[in-house]
């Protein structure tokens, strides 16, 4: 029997664990150095896909042979993601297809164009989201609105979107970059918990009807990330100490593949992820004094 093993720039050897050898690795590093026999060729809708974690996945499904569908609402990051996906150089094609997902003729926008580009769509990753810190006294339901329509009502239309093809078609993945907001209530965090709490249970619904038809729904929950969220709004500043020991998107971006690249007869539903300077019931929020400004 073989040995598990880690090496430089390699993944991991799931054989011994009871798959099968030719099942993918799990990249340690977030580096594919070989195409994924379960993700290659197939069609990948990422929101949210400019920056990020959704530029991270972007390019982790990439290069496991993905074709990817990049969308977002800056035309210029989305170009710079589709760069560096043809840098790669290894025959995957990317969509470039900038829209608002919390706007109804947006997402049926880019659904005709994603469907029409490669004659379907296999995996969605439901990822773009916002977030402001504060409690109710400071947040102003302009705030619930955006944070509501850019977390939650994306999911609905996306979703809305995407999955009866699947369902017809009998095969499909959607993943739901979700939060650690989503299992607890968090300090200071109102409004983003409860789009998030929402999300969870969106996909907890979706799941009764979607396993049967052998679809499968996944959610990641990252704790803190290491990203620009919340750099707009100043719950977060660039250069804060305590971005350095959260995830790197990376991270995320390997655990969506994960949940995307299981065998036929499983489905993982829930990854939960906290940053080794986090515990687990805490989150960036418990910080909003220094975070945020007033």
């Amino acid at each position: 029997m073989a040995t598990a093993k880690i090496a430089k720039n390699d993944g991991l050897n799931l054989a011994p664990f009871g798959f099968d050898p030719f099942w993918p690795k799990i990249s340690v590093l977030g580096i594919h150095p070989k195409m994924n026999p379960s993700i290659e060729d197939q069609r990948v809708v990422i929101t949210g896909a400019g920056k990020g974690i959704g530029r991270a996945t972007a390019l982790a499904f990439a290069r496991a042979g993905a074709h990817v569908v990049l969308a977002a609402r800056t035309e210029a990051d989305l170009q710079t993601v589709a760069g560096e996906i043809g840098a790669l150089d290894n025959g995957v094609q990317s969509l470039v297809v900038p829209c608002d997902v919390s706007r109804e003729e947006d997402v049926s926008r880019l659904a005709s164009e994603a469907l029409a580009w490669r004659g379907g769509i296999d995996v969605l990753i439901n990822n773009v989201g916002v977030g402001k810190n504060g409690t109710v006294e400071s947040l102003t339901t302009a705030d619930f609105d955006w944070m509501v329509a850019t977390n939650l009502r994306s999911s609905w239309l996306c979703t809305k979107a995407f999955l009866p093809p699947m369902l017809a078609r009998g095969s499909g993945t959607v993943v739901f970059i979700s939060s650690v907001a989503g299992l607890a209530g968090l300090p200071n965090e109102p409004i983003y918990c409860a789009t998030k709490f929402a999300q969870i249970g969106f996909a907890q619904s979706i799941d009764y009807e979607c396993y049967p038809r052998n679809v499968r729904v996944s959610v990641i929950a990252p704790g803190g990330t290491d990203t620009p969220f919340g750099f707009y709004n100043g719950t977060r500043v660039p250069g804060d100490p305590r971005l350095a020991g959260f995830h790197a998107p990376e991270d995320v971006a390997e655990a969506a593949l994960f949940a995307a690249s299981q065998p036929p007869r499983s489905r993982i539903f829930m990854i939960g992820m906290r940053p080794m300077n986090e515990s687990l019931g805490t989150g960036s929020g418990v910080g909003f004094a220094s975070f945020s400004k007033t």
